[in-house]
């Protein structure tokens, strides 16, 4: 009995320990398998590891993915014109539509104590250059000197009947025109402006067209036009009259030469058409100080003279000193005609930003 015991009690043992053995196996084996399972799962998952840039090395550039749409480009910050507007103390109207598209104007009217006895005053149209009005300092202080004398000023956004991006390229000549022919009906229905008495100021783009709106627009009854020209399409078309005009230039101008005024000059000599030029010495394509100032007040004598109310009187009784072009050296007034500085090329440079900002 005694050794069944004993051998009763190893077996037991033995037991024991195989079962704790087969235990152990069998937790490494789930170890094992549950290891193998998570290393399997992660396979199947792409992992992407940025790299961080090193102190002082610059972050290499992702290379973006085939099919991934280019970004966009940020539009060109305009600047605002709203304080000059603000300023001259120019008011919204309602403007007017062309093709279903809103044309703003803005309104400086003539002082109240300079009205004719029917409540009306003679109307400028003040037409912006290729960058539109830009901070608006060479538009609305000519506007507000103008309303001190008498004469009512409206500034035209006449970019805002064109729906084409650039607004200011040369094939939109006849589109532009458009708008702004339709700006002058505009001007001219209003109950306090002299429909008789309709001038049109243009700087730069807005010289070209206020000269060509000025050869075929009855309406017209004065220009002024700064760093501008004839267009040359304008040229070969043929002009054939033009109201009093006044010219005024940089000599220094590198969007638009200044031989280019002297070719209107010529122009306007041979139609018989009356004309002031004043050509600025060391100014560029924007008058700045002295020569700003004196732009302004030569504006405002000038259409004072072509669109006051006693415009008769003072041709009869004043002698008016008309300017006439500078002398040019022979080897450079060439017949009109031959003067072939294409208006393309402006364009191009204006719009590459070799031009001034406003013009």
């Amino acid at each position: 009995m005694a050794g069944g015991n004993a051998t009763t009690l190893l077996d037991a043992k033995t037991l024991v320990k195989t079962r704790a053995l087969m235990g152990n196996a069998l937790r490494q084996i789930c170890r094992v398998s549950a290891l193998a399972l998570i290393l399997g799962s992660m396979a199947m998952v792409p992992v992407t590891v940025q790299a961080q840039p090193r102190a002082g090395h610059a972050k290499a550039a992702v290379a973006p993915k085939p099919d991934a749409k280019p970004a966009k480009a940020s539009p060109r910050r305009q600047k605002s014109a709203e304080g000059a507007r603000r300023a001259a103390e120019a008011e919204n109207t309602n403007g007017f539509n062309i093709d279903g598209r809103r044309v703003r104007v803005d309104v400086v009217k003539a002082e109240t104590d300079m009205l004719g006895p029917d409540g009306r005053a003679p109307a400028v149209l003040i037409l912006h250059g290729a960058h539109g009005l830009g901070d608006g300092s060479l538009f609305y202080p000519q506007a507000k000197a103008l309303a001190e004398r008498g004469i009512t000023a409206f500034v035209v956004h006449y970019f805002d009947g064109i729906p084409q991006a650039r607004k200011a390229a040369p094939t939109l000549h006849d589109e532009r025109e458009r708008v702004i022919a339709e700006a002058v009906s505009y001007v001219s229905k209003q109950a306090y402006v002299d429909a008789e008495r309709i001038g049109v100021f243009g700087l730069s783009l807005g010289g070209f067209h206020a000269l060509s709106l000025g050869s075929r627009d009855q309406r017209i009854q004065a220009v002024v036009n700064v760093v501008g020209a004839m267009p040359s399409e304008v040229q070969r078309r043929g002009v054939h009259r033009m109201p009093p005009t006044l010219v005024m230039h940089g000599d220094r101008d590198a969007t638009v030469p200044v031989r280019r005024a002297y070719e209107l000059a010529s122009l306007l000599g041979e139609i018989g058409a009356e004309h002031e030029v004043k050509i600025y010495k060391g100014e560029g394509h924007t008058f700045r100080g002295d020569a700003k100032e004196d732009s302004i007040t030569r504006t405002v004598d000038f259409f004072e003279r072509h669109l006051g109310g006693d415009r008769g009187l003072l041709d009869k009784e004043l002698e008016i000193d008309i300017a006439l072009a500078p002398v040019v050296p022979e080897t450079e007034m060439l017949p009109i005609r031959e003067l072939t500085i294409a208006d393309e090329a402006l364009w191009a440079m204006a719009e590459q930003g070799n031009s001034q900002p406003g013009n």
